[in-house]
């Protein structure tokens, strides 16, 4: 493809955006939101070729995200920011990246904890967090938690209010809720508190009500088949209605392997059925406004990057040989960002 053939893409796709339009919202139903909410799941003591593995599977989880133009939640313990700092600092430098907290370590019982205790665990994780920012390159600012094991208690609630988080992510619809909101699937204002609630989809799977959680899944014996179904099950059942579905992922899990593959199966439906992939703090500006709708600027974001990408096959695949431009021609504008570990 020549030069200026990619420049009229980009053009195009930026014109789009920037009118206010895109494909779903021409369709006749409305686009479904899915966020997904991943956690690196990175024990404290592990060997080092655990650690590269880990690595390895969260550099996954990023490419994937990117190619699929997906924004996307990354929640850390300060366990996993310590140990793969350099590889979160690559990470974090994608614009579709949102990066939250996630207190100290695998497993960890907040409510055990007084609320000095867990107020000092919080100021921490938001101090490691802001340390995965590049200096004078980009600056991270965690808007989200997520209590391990979803522990929290009014304690929890009244240090994230303390330490200026936007939102907490331990909840599940219809199953752990805040008192008065178990019907809510949107992000909700907690009563008496500054942050919002941002609550992981449920399906109902033989009569129970689940959380859309892979750790749920495979400690409960669903295979990745059975999970893919879930997945699916789920989008077609909030489709053209007024529901996101928010997706709980651990990178130890669909980082890779079948899990992973079935993932990959549900994020390609998911496309090609009128998904708008955001991020939690999409979502709960989203409550926050009363419209459920894609902003303009998170509009204008996606035209950026449609066009950056756009940008980055040109210089791929263009060169000064005609012949060698001729071979190139028709191929995909999607492009890899490869993390090095």
């Amino acid at each position: 493809m020549r030069k200026w053939e990619y420049l009229i893409v980009a053009l195009c796709i930026a014109c789009m955006f920037a009118g206010g339009l895109n494909v779903s919202a021409q369709s006749s139903k409305k686009p479904t939101f899915v966020n997904f909410m991943w956690d690196l799941d990175l024990p404290a003591n592990v060997s080092s070729e655990e650690l590269e593995n880990a690595k390895a599977q969260i550099a996954d989880v990023g490419n994937l995200m990117n190619l699929n133009n997906a924004r996307w939640n990354l929640f850390l313990t300060q366990g996993a920011m310590e140990q793969t700092r350099l590889l979160l600092a690559q990470l974090a430098l994608d614009p579709l990246l949102e990066i939250g907290i996630s207190g100290s370590h695998l497993d960890e019982k907040l409510s055990a904890k007084s609320y000095s205790e867990q107020l000092s665990i919080l100021e921490k994780s938001m101090y490691y967090a802001k340390g995965v920012g590049i200096c004078d390159v980009n600056e991270v600012q965690a808007r989200g938690f997520l209590p391990q094991s979803f522990d929290q208690n009014e304690d929890t609630y009244k240090a994230i209010d303390e330490v200026g988080l936007d939102y907490d992510a331990g909840f599940q619809a219809g199953i752990l809720y805040a008192p008065g909101h178990d019907e809510d699937v949107w992000p909700y204002r907690v009563e008496g508190h500054e942050f919002y609630a941002v609550p992981i989809s449920t399906y109902m799977l033989s009569g129970e009500l689940v959380p859309l959680s892979d750790r749920y899944a495979k400690d409960n014996g669903i295979s990745p088949s059975e999970w893919k179904d879930m997945l699916v099950g789920k989008f077609d059942e909030i489709s053209g209605e007024d529901e996101p579905m928010v997706i709980s992922l651990s990178s130890s899990i669909s980082g890779s392997g079948e899990y992973a593959e079935a993932l990959n199966e549900f994020i390609d439906y998911a496309s090609s059925n009128n998904a708008e992939f955001v991020s939690s703090s999409d979502l709960v500006e989203m409550s926050r406004t009363g419209i459920h709708e894609l902003s303009e600027e998170l509009l204008a974001a996606k035209a950026a990057f449609a066009a950056q990408k756009a940008e980055e096959a040109q210089a791929d695949t263009s060169s000064d040989c005609p012949e060698c431009d001729d071979k190139n021609n028709g191929t995909s504008l999607g492009t890899e960002v490869v993390l090095e570990l």
